[in-house]
């Protein structure tokens, strides 16, 4: 549970060549997986950056994503040509763009079948991070959302929910104005300060891990997906990025 695997790219790419040829069996697939794990940054960007209302940012969301495969915009990205999540950033502003100057043209739904993001009607980007950081900071937040559930899963089939349990608590929830320490965090759960020392390390190298596979996903190579989570993460708190 240490974390030591080895960094290589992983399944992102081909889910983004599908989800760029209609027709591939996985096309529609791997589009609505890509929009359940990137709505919130792209709802957040037009939301907050171009000052959108809160239905026009939800219909344009799922209108970009449908759009992102109809004008061949993925069938261009290529895992040595970038980070995905350059690529993403500069087409909403195109999109964004294209829906102000010619509203009449863009018609909602356009004959589309509408990519299923339930989750819209109860988010809501928060209004103290700067509308220039919107993007990626739910971008980075998607990122962590995604690692936490593998890393709980992956303690759940090993009989560990006890060290993911600890683990959240201290360093993803942290309710204010409570004792954390470790001596507290042990007789709350019934072990030796030692115990919870290891369990918190070996956590954190766990998620650290697994963030990186998720980023790596979205890049070129090792140095872009270091470079990538040091633009993400720096101003976040928390264990990835200790």
């Amino acid at each position: 549970m240490g974390g030591g695997e080895s960094r290589f790219p992983s399944t992102c790419w081909t889910e983004i060549r599908d989800a760029a040829d209609p027709s591939s069996t996985g096309y529609r697939g791997s589009l609505e997986r890509l929009a359940a794990t990137y709505w919130r940054p792209v709802y957040a960007h037009f939301r907050r950056r171009w000052a959108k209302s809160s239905e026009d940012a939800k219909d344009l969301t799922q209108e970009f994503f449908a759009a992102l495969c109809e004008k061949g915009f993925l069938a261009k990205i290529e895992p040595g040509l970038g980070r995905f999540r350059a690529y993403v950033k500069a087409a909403l502003d195109n999109f964004a763009r294209l829906d102000h100057r010619g509203r009449g043209r863009l018609k909602r739904g356009g004959g589309r079948k509408a990519i299923p993001i339930d989750d819209l009607r109860e988010f809501e980007p928060s209004a103290s991070v700067p509308p220039e950081q919107a993007f990626d900071r739910e971008w980075s937040r998607s990122v962590l959302d995604q690692a936490l559930r593998e890393m709980e899963g992956i303690y759940r089939a090993a009989g560990l929910e006890k060290a993911y349990r600890l683990f959240v608590l201290k360093h993803i929830e942290a309710p204010d104005g409570e004792d954390l320490s470790y001596e507290a965090l042990a007789k709350r759960y019934g072990l030796k300060v030692t115990d919870v020392t290891n369990w918190l390390h070996r956590a954190r190298r766990k998620l650290q891990t697994l963030i990186f596979r998720k980023v790596r996903e979205t890049v070129g190579s090792d140095e872009d997906a270091d470079t990538e989570i040091s633009e993400l993460f720096s101003s976040r708190r928390g264990p990835a990025v200790d």
